[in-house]
């Protein structure tokens, strides 16, 4: 189906419409009838009628992320601003962006908002791949995440499946820092980066960009849990148990969290009370105790709990504890 044309309209014929049945107004120099929207935004018509008539961009950035006038603009975008002091204005505004980002900068270019290589700064540290994996992270951001960040705030969880979106993206495996896993998660890397070329710098973009929903839970949720639980396996567990738990935790099919702070030692690991007794049969242990506070706890496939360490060893054993 053919898209409708779209008029061009002076901003003075957008300030007529300033109503509650009629309400206009203009963001990214894109006119938008929002007068059926007024009830179903969600933060209430109220917000929108102060800016009916007006150019509200500087407001919609404050608020949205650039993929929710996408989501839109089908639907509720009717025209543009043409020939006013406006739309002149909006141009120019566009070809200093342009301009600073053939230069080399990135983003939304606010002084002192983002790393200082994204405003076209040199750094030694960054190259082509990590270019290329930050346009990629940022559009998966603002598609996958940024839309439903309130949804899944006031749910207080996300869905499981964002696990999964993460790791067939190709950056889940961040979570365990460099070197790149493959054997664990597969070669494929978001940007096209080489496993080879994988280093601290693409895990730190990864988690800037992802932090850019505004979403310390999300943020958590993702990385937190994984990023604590696995090293002990990776680092410590057998051969046979780092091929049963890693890949599947990697590739966004299971969870796992690191079970250490209990409601008497909080996380002193030298004074943790649960423990692992033995059965009489020398076959099974039995873990007794109170674990509490455990990041992605409520909803791991996987638990890493370590049990209270014998006075007279150094360190501690920690148990794998599988189950809902």
């Amino acid at each position: 189906m053919m898209k409708k044309a779209k008029r061009v309209f002076t901003a003075e014929e957008v300030a007529k419409h300033n109503t509650e049945n009629d309400a206009w107004l203009i963001v990214e120099g894109k006119v938008f009838d929002v007068t059926n929207f007024l009830r179903e935004h969600p933060g209430g018509k109220r917000i929108l009628l102060k800016e009916a008539g007006k150019d509200a961009t500087e407001k919609f950035r404050s608020f949205h992320a650039p993929s929710v006038l996408t989501n839109y603009e089908d639907e509720l975008c009717i025209g543009k601003v043409g020939s006013s002091a406006d739309m002149e204005k909006y141009r120019k505004k566009q070809e200093k962006k342009a301009f600073v980002e053939a230069m080399g900068g990135f983003g939304g270019l606010v002084p002192y908002g983002d790393p200082s290589w994204y405003q076209g700064f040199h750094s030694p540290f960054y190259n082509d791949s990590h270019k290329a994996l930050r346009k990629g992270i940022r559009k998966f951001v603002e598609k996958e995440i940024m839309p439903f960040v309130h949804e899944w705030d006031e749910q207080k969880k996300f869905p499981f499946e964002l696990f999964q979106k993460c790791a067939d993206a190709g950056f889940l495996g961040c979570v365990v820092g460099a070197p790149w896993r493959s054997e664990y998660c597969g070669s494929n890397i978001l940007g096209g980066v080489l496993p080879s070329e994988y280093d601290v710098f693409h895990t730190m973009i990864i988690i800037d960009e992802v932090s850019r929903c505004g979403s310390g839970g999300i943020c958590w949720g993702i990385f937190g849990g994984l990023s604590i639980g696995l090293p002990p396996v990776l680092h410590f567990a057998s051969d046979e148990l780092r091929e049963r738990i890693v890949p599947p935790c990697l590739t966004g099919k299971k969870v796992i969290c690191l079970a250490i702070t209990e409601p008497y030692a909080g996380s002193d690991v030298a004074n943790l009370q649960t423990k692992g007794e033995l059965t009489a049969d020398g076959k099974h242990y039995i873990v007794n105790g109170e674990k509490k506070w455990i990041t992605n706890g409520v909803f791991a496939d996987v638990r890493s709990a370590p049990r209270a360490p014998h006075v007279l060893t150094r360190g501690f054993v920690a148990f794998i504890v599988h189950g809902g």
